[in-house]
This record gives structure tokens, C-alpha cells and sequence, in this order.
């Protein structure tokens, strides 16, 4: 990763789905730099990932925001993050290989990168499979594949099931000037992978 500055800066972000009466997340504010990480914890609906899909750009916020030095959601920041996803059923329909090279394509270098992506996130011997084959742990390995392939300068991982390959991985990124925010519930060892840490309780900050 070139250049230094800030790679995530929020003030008082809100996130409010469909007009509800009550934000998910609210008044919540964070940095984060080249080679740092975040860990967000906090129980279920305490508004992690209502945090992490309104810094991408995937749900509207209110407040100051900005990712690589863009605007939340700016399209030319996008190929620059990795974002892996919580949940076992998503990319649905394609096999295992054409949702990573997918997003490989999106990425600056990425080509070529499909392959070193599976292969570290553990799933080179699944890579014709339909997603839909996927047992849960291959699912959280897809998420962890889709974040990191092409090594992008921001991975955001959800809820990411604390692996060897994941701890591993982490690290990686952020040893190569890459910055890694990730929510998860049970932290296990994820903490001092991260090394900093914010905890959320309906949608505040702690």
C-alpha cells in the first residue's frame, strides 16, 4: 500500500433502516490508519454489522465518513476493499471459483489473484463447487477469500470464524500496510490480532 494517512475516519456516524423509529447505530466515531486494526464486539443487534455495511457504503448513514480518502461508497475506492460477509448463503448460484475471481477482476493487480486467494483461504480443492455445496465453515472460508483476494488496502471481515487462516491472514494484511476492521460477537483471538478494540451496545460506542 503507497502513501500514508488516514484508510477509515467516521464522526458520528447514524444508521437508520427504513425510516425506522430507532437508529442501529448512532453518534459512533472511529479512525483507523495504514497497518491498524479494529475489532468492533459487542452481543447480537448490538449494531456491528449495521456499523461496518454503512462505512461500505451498503446501507445509508448519516454523519461524516470516508474510506481511502473518498466518500463512503465512492466508486473509485471500491476495488481498493475487501469485504467479507456475514451469513452462509451469499453469491448464490455461482461456484466457488467465479465469486472470488469475480471481485479478483475488481481489484488493481487482481488478476491472477484467484487462485492464491483460495489457496490461502483453504478452499484451492472446492473451487468448482457450487457455494450452495458450502457447509458453514466453507462459507466463512469463502467470506475470508473474498476479502482478502487481490490483497486490498482496507479487509472488513463480519463475523469471521476465528481460524488459523484468518488469524493468519490478518496479520498479513496488516503487515503489508493494509488496515482490517472486523465485528464479530466471540472475539476469541481475534483481539490481539487487531489490537484495538470498540465494543457497541444498541448502536452506541462503549
Amino acid at each position: 500500500m503507497s502513501g500514508s494517512g488516514t484508510v477509515v475516519e467516521a464522526e458520528d456516524v447514524e444508521v437508520r433502516y427504513h425510516g425506522g423509529p430507532e437508529p442501529a447505530v448512532r453518534g459512533v466515531s472511529l479512525t483507523l490508519a495504514p497497518g491498524e486494526g479494529l475489532l468492533v464486539s459487542g452481543s447480537a443487534g448490538s449494531g456491528k454489522t449495521s456499523l461496518l455495511r454503512g462505512l461500505l457504503g451498503l446501507v445509508e448513514h448519516r454523519g461524516r465518513a470516508a474510506v481511502l480518502g473518498a466518500p463512503v461508497g465512492d466508486p473509485a475506492a471500491r476495488g481498493r476493499i475487501g469485504y467479507g460477509p456475514q451469513g452462509e448463503r451469499f453469491a448464490s448460484g455461482l461456484r466457488v471459483r467465479e465469486a472470488v475471481a469475480a471481485l479478483a477482476a475488481l481489484r488493481p493487480g487482481g488478476r491472477g489473484a484467484t487462485d492464491d486467494a483460495l489457496a490461502r483461504a483453504g478452499l484451492s480443492y472446492v473451487g468448482y463447487w457450487r457455494t450452495s455445496r458450502l457447509d458453514a465453515e466453507g462459507s466463512r472460508r469463502l467470506s475470508l477469500a473474498l476479502a482478502i483476494v487481490g490483497d486490498p488496502d482496507l479487509v472488513v471481515l463480519d463475523d469471521p470464524w476465528v481460524l488459523s487462516d484468518t488469524l493468519r491472514e490478518i496479520a498479513a494484511a496488516r503487515a503489508r500496510g493494509a488496515a482490517v476492521l472486523v465485528a464479530a460477537q466471540r472475539p476469541g483471538g481475534l483481539g490481539p490480532a487487531l489490537g484495538r478494540r470498540m465494543t457497541l451496545v444498541d448502536g452506541v460506542a462503549r
